[in-house]
């Protein structure tokens, strides 16, 4: 069973009442059309390209607001109550939750898309669309995955520590795993895994599937799910995680602290993860270095811009957003805010290729712009967070509290299957 219309509507109205600001724009009765409001997140879209976009269509009176707090829960709510909507909205990697309620969106194959989608990732375009064919989201950004590393100490405990000889010698995970042991040995106290949620996100993001398919049905094989939990207890297992447990966003004080004395020597994580680490580990700077990571090519995360059904003018804000995502301005916003480009014409920019200090002298986008380029198609379901979550909870309590592994694949297998039972997926 799929995630109804009805199912959709009856989930967002169970939010509750959202408190919306007097700046939001146009609803069933109350549209204006010499407005175009636009909602974007914090550090979602740049605030200069914006406001160059205000200056450049002054025809669409384009009026962005910054959502405060989880835009996508007011967006869910507003859809329920089908007042206060935005005629432009940022929608994140769950854009599937959407796929069920098309009708409360414009279908942007008719505004032209099909003309502008060869400029565009293939995989990252294809994740916007639904299965019958409904592009609902324009892409804004990746989240291509990489291995980074501080080439200082690899090179003092006399190991590979050139990108190209590192990512050679740590194709796979279990290669990995060998080379982490090998430093934990030369270099005492060192540590080249985060936690088990890193080796079980990045390894299962490499994958083909993940938990259902196009059509939100449950897969029945899900040896790609265990393949990345074997390897999660096998890094704790072999003793190489950091335990750093619930941290893998960078956020956590102990992270930042391994980050800076040297400690966490190496880990995995998509493309946005450069901001956290720069900000919180400044003395480390021309110290680090990135390459591919082992296991081959991942995303993880990366949003889109969509448009509601209610906007007075679809047409003039498919142009606002084709402009808004253009090449030019997505090496801009990756230049102002990190957020990696959905167009490769970006890759090869000139304004983007400058030797990056912070990492030795690389141009990081070349790293990641070949390895976003090689990202396999997966469908990400409306349920994929909740069920990672499972997951990861569950390697979590392996990895910190000493639960049994086989025990807790069971437990988060019967919890994934219960919620989705309850979501009328499983009968």
């Amino acid at each position: 069973m799929t995630l109804t219309r009805r199912r959709f509507l009856t989930g967002a109205a169970a939010l509750g009442a959202t408190a919306l600001g007097a700046t939001a724009c146009t609803s069933p009765t109350t549209a204006n059309p010499g407005k175009i409001t636009l909602w974007y997140s914090t550090n979602g879209l740049s605030e200069k390209v914006l406001g160059e976009a205000v200056r450049r269509f002054p025809a669409q009176n384009l009026t962005p607001s910054k959502v405060s707090g989880e835009l996508n829960r007011r967006l869910l709510a507003a859809l329920s109550g089908e007042a206060y909507l935005p005629d432009i909205t940022m929608l994140g990697d769950g854009i599937s939750t959407y796929f069920s309620a098309t009708d409360r969106f414009a279908d942007l194959n008719a505004l032209g898309a099909k003309q502008d989608e060869s400029r565009y990732l293939p995989w990252k375009w294809q994740a916007g669309r639904s299965p019958d064919g409904f592009q609902l989201g324009f892409p804004i950004d990746t989240g291509p995955a990489a291995l980074y590393y501080r080439h200082d100490l690899f090179a003092e405990a006399g190991l590979p520590s050139e990108p190209g000889a590192v990512a050679a010698a740590l194709s796979t995970w279990d290669d990995y795993f060998e080379f982490a042991l090998r430093v934990k040995e030369k270099l005492p106290g060192r540590y080249l895994i985060t936690d088990t949620k890193m080796v079980f996100t990045y390894s299962l993001a490499q994958e083909k599937q993940k938990y259902l398919d196009r059509q939100n049905r449950y897969l029945d094989d899900q040896s790609q799910v265990r393949r990345a939990w074997d390897r999660a207890v096998k890094a704790f297992q072999l003793g190489l995680t950091a335990g750093y447990a619930g941290s893998a966003t960078g956020e956590g004080v102990d992270r930042r602290a391994a980050w800076t004395n040297g400690k966490e020597v190496a880990f995995v994580n998509a493309s946005w993860i450069t901001g956290n680490l720069k900000q919180s580990a400044p003395g480390t700077s021309g110290q680090w270095h990135v390459c591919q990571a082992p296991g081959g090519p991942g995303n993880q995360g990366g949003s889109f811009l969509a448009i509601t059904r209610y906007c007075p003018d679809p047409q003039g804000a498919y142009e606002v957003v084709k402009w808004l995502m253009s090449p030019e301005n997505q090496a801009s916003t990756y230049l102002e805010l990190g957020l990696f480009p959905s167009s490769p014409a970006v890759y090869s920019d000139p304004t983007v290729l400058a030797a990056e200090e912070f990492f030795g002298g690389q141009a990081t986008i070349q790293v990641f712009g070949e390895i976003a380029e090689k990202v396999q198609p997966v469908y990400f379901s409306p349920w994929d967070i909740t069920i990672s979550d499972t997951y990861t909870d569950e390697l979590t309590n392996v990895e910190s509290a000493g639960k049994d592994p086989e025990q807790a694949w069971q437990d988060a297998r019967t919890a994934v299957e219960r919620l989705l039972r309850r979501q009328g997926v499983l009968a």
